[in-house]
């Protein structure tokens, strides 16, 4: 009787532990969870802020001197030797 009231005693620790750690998982999950959709919110955000500084770019590059000067610039940060730095602020 005792070996099957020990047995009886490590199924049932065994099936807590098993239970803690099924709810350990199911709360790691669930705050992995909450972080994708905060970083999907995130990545949204920032993509909707692309598309506006884009269009904005796009809509300036016509009447900017320093575009028409040296040809496309995107890329390149290095300044327009032939304008003043402060050009297209100075002029508002």
């Amino acid at each position: 009787m005792k070996r099957r009231e020990k047995n009886r005693v490590a199924a049932q620790k065994s099936r807590k532990r098993q239970t803690q750690r099924a709810d350990l998982l199911h709360e790691a999950c669930e705050l992995l969870e909450q972080r994708n959709r905060k970083l999907r919110r995130e990545v949204d955000s920032l993509s909707e802020e692309q598309h506006l500084l884009t269009e904005a770019l796009r809509a300036h590059e016509p009447f900017c001197p320093i575009m028409h000067c040296c040809g496309p610039r995107i890329y390149d940060t290095r300044p327009c030797p032939l304008i003043p730095v402060n050009f297209c602020t100075s002029k508002r």
